[in-house]
């Protein structure tokens, strides 16, 4: 168990920042979407571009099975859930060794 702590505090830092890094893309979707900043500035278009590239190979899985809906993109709730769901059973897993 001594063994495990370190590599499971470093999975479980790495899910929540990557959360972090998946709620900033939708975030700034949401605010490009409602005109709040030009979609055109140099750091918006940077800031995405890097949000993305972490997000975009995980999402474009998702999308493969679940498929736009009525103009909304519903994979990065469903990676959150997952993330969520695999930090939780890490969790429950590591206080029951």
């Amino acid at each position: 168990m001594i063994l495990l702590a370190p590599l499971f505090h470093i999975l479980m830092t790495f899910l929540e920042l990557y959360i972090y890094v998946v709620w900033a893309e939708i975030i700034l979707s949401w605010v490009i979407a409602f005109g709040a900043v030009d979609a055109r500035q140099r750091w918006v278009m940077r800031l995405s571009g890097a949000l993305a590239s972490v997000t975009e190979p995980v999402l474009m899985r998702i999308r493969r099975y679940v498929k736009p809906m009525g103009g909304l993109d519903f994979s990065p709730m469903i990676l959150l859930f997952g993330l969520y769901l695999v930090q939780e059973v890490l969790w429950r897993m590591m206080h029951h060794i």
